[in-house]
């Protein structure tokens, strides 16, 4: 079976302001292939995963204007094209619309993929202040109601800053780091202690992680602070992860401190007072 230009297809329209770097056009159309292929697996309508695809049917002068078609080998189809793309630009525009806006909790369906994926596909625009992109489910004769999707630079952008928010921080590469800035959460009083230590570096990561102090002096530089909890610490060290999250920070050298710690108030020396006893 090979593409054509009849039946069901689904169009993407970018009417570009400005030129579109080609990079970026190829890792929307990417993105939303992979967007497309996780929405059939998962949602049943596919029994031989990985082999849900779309393919470019047709590219037409004007705007960047590209027909797809998916093309599921026969006896893989549990419903019609009609029914996939119908299904599958409702799912997308339930995701754009729930990154549009800020949400208080995000449905659990939503995936980590789902959200850096969606970014992607929206990029070419979301860097197009005359931007405009639209799917649109095309060659439909069933009586059915599909919502075409239609997103500006406004949107694009309103989603990009979502998803970041969405994502939070970005997982760290596991390695050595400098100069970041260490808060310590709970700290065991012994130098020579390996275990009980927990600190948070907020570039990594808003959680207290594990603290391992590579050497006595690196930990004795912070216990031997009057007051280590009330100021942060600007370290060395390396970032151990565990499914893309950190895991443990090896300290290796404390720099210096930030912040400013209470005065130690100095005790007064006891007043003698001296008794007399009384001669009898």
């Amino acid at each position: 079976m090979a593409p054509d230009d009849k039946g069901v297809g689904f169009e993407i329209k970018y009417d570009n302001g400005r030129p579109v770097e080609l990079s970026d056009l190829g890792e929307s159309f990417r993105a939303l292939g992979r967007q497309y292929e996780e929405y059939v697996n998962h949602s049943g309508f596919d029994h031989q995963p990985g082999n849900a695809k779309l393919y470019v049917a047709q590219v037409r002068s004007g705007s960047i204007i590209v027909l797809l078609k998916n093309l599921l080998e026969q006896g893989s189809m549990v419903v019609k094209d009609m029914d996939l793309l119908a299904g599958f630009v409702t799912n997308l525009y339930e995701l754009i619309e729930y990154f549009r806006t800020p949400k208080p909790a995000p449905p659990a369906e939503i995936t980590r993929d789902d959200a850096t994926r969606l970014s992607r596909i929206v990029e070419p625009v979301a860097k197009d202040g005359n931007g405009l992109l639209s799917f649109t489910v095309v060659g439909n004769t069933a009586p059915v109601s599909i919502t075409n999707i239609v997103i500006n630079n406004e949107t694009a952008n309103a989603v990009q800053n979502n998803v970041r928010r969405f994502l939070g921080p970005s997982p760290p590469d596991p390695g050595s780091f400098q100069r970041e800035v260490l808060y310590l959460h709970q700290m065991r009083g012994d130098p020579k202690s390996r275990v009980g230590d927990r600190g948070i570096i907020e570039r990594f990561s808003n959680k207290p992680v594990k603290l391992h102090f590579m050497t006595p002096e690196s930990k004795a530089a912070i216990l031997d602070r009057p007051f280590p909890f009330k100021v942060a610490y600007v370290i060395d060290g390396q970032v151990s992860t565990v499914k893309g999250e950190p895991a443990l920070y090896k300290v290796t050298h404390v720099h210096e401190t930030i912040g400013e710690e209470p005065k130690r108030v100095a005790k007064k020396p006891a007043r003698r007072i001296n008794v007399r006893t009384r001669k009898s």
